[in-house]
């Protein structure tokens, strides 16, 4: 089996969210594909089934488990089709995944790369349904080091927290099966912290994804996060979008606390208050080709 290794959210090799593709997975079931994503041991690996004329059609396993979407691997993959001249370097294409249909924008960029921009799936925000002083003993943290200007909620099969100094936020250090035994029953399968206090200047929020619930301890760079993300910070102020409706462009840094620093580019288009849509953006590097026999 043909897999390429990829970083995502970086241009730089070993830095980022890396990546398993496999572009001609055609013929593979489920079982093969988790064996092999079990066998690549990135946090996702992105198998293609289709595409890409009639639309990217993609499906993601962690080393343990299958997922309805993947952020990183996803760029990872529209990263390698353009790479390779089967995409464009330029212009618009169509994901299908388990999330459903989604509209992808590769935007050429300097030294021959492009960038993908992906609409993200969007989830109700809700109440958390665990007290954050049962969850955030479990990665190290407290209650006193939330954020108490803005909300926690759950989205989807997360929970979200915002904390106040980056520095609590890089000294978590999460017991992942007492995590997953807490948030499992609630039909969750990760935390993800972050905080305003940015490293970089044009950043508007730097954050961790610890996701045990998939087999995997800590995600370095998560788009799927990133971009309900910049929904939650248009809902309430951090993001400015204009009252008549328009689009606004920020940045989120994440993986520096374990050497794997990455950023990922969150669009979000709406009027002030009420967000519509949001899309991450990232380029990606190709680090390793080969054969892999499992």
């Amino acid at each position: 089996m043909q897999v390429s290794i990829v970083d995502a959210f970086t241009r730089t090799a070993g830095a980022g969210n890396r990546a398993g593709v496999v572009l001609d997975a055609v013929g593979l079931d489920a079982e093969a594909m988790q064996r092999i994503a079990a066998a690549v041991g990135a946090s996702e690996t992105a198998f293609m089934l289709s595409g890409p004329d009639g639309g990217v059609r993609l499906r993601y396993f962690t080393p343990k488990a299958e997922i309805d979407f993947c952020g990183h691997a996803t760029v990872a993959t529209f990263h390698l089709l353009a790479e390779r001249g089967l995409l464009p370097r330029e212009g618009h294409a169509r994901l299908e995944c388990a999330a459903g249909t989604l509209d992808v924008e590769l935007e050429a960029m300097g030294g021959g790369a492009s960038r993908a921009w992906i609409v993200t799936p969007r989830h109700a925000w809700e109440t958390p349904p665990v007290p954050l002083s049962k969850v955030l003993p479990l990665v190290g943290g407290s209650v006193d080091m939330v954020d108490e200007t803005l909300p926690a909620y759950r989205n989807a099969q997360r929970l979200v927290v915002p904390f106040r100094r980056r520095e609590d936020v890089w000294n978590l250090a999460p017991r992942a099966g007492a995590l997953a035994e807490l948030l499992g029953p609630h039909g969750m399968r990760g935390l993800y912290v972050f905080t305003r206090d940015v490293r970089e200047a044009g950043s508007v929020a730097h954050a961790r994804y610890f996701v045990p619930g998939v087999g995997v301890a800590e995600d370095p760079v998560t788009g799927s996060a990133a971009g309900p993300l910049g929904v939650y910070l248009a809902s309430h102020g951090v993001l400015s979008l204009p009252a008549e409706g328009g689009t606004v462009r920020a940045r989120i840094e994440q993986g520096d606390a374990i050497g794997k620093p990455g950023r990922i580019e969150v669009e979000v288009t709406g009027r002030a208050g009420a967000p519509e849509r949001a899309r991450i953006g990232g380029v990606a590097v190709t680090v390793l080709e080969g054969t892999l026999r499992a």
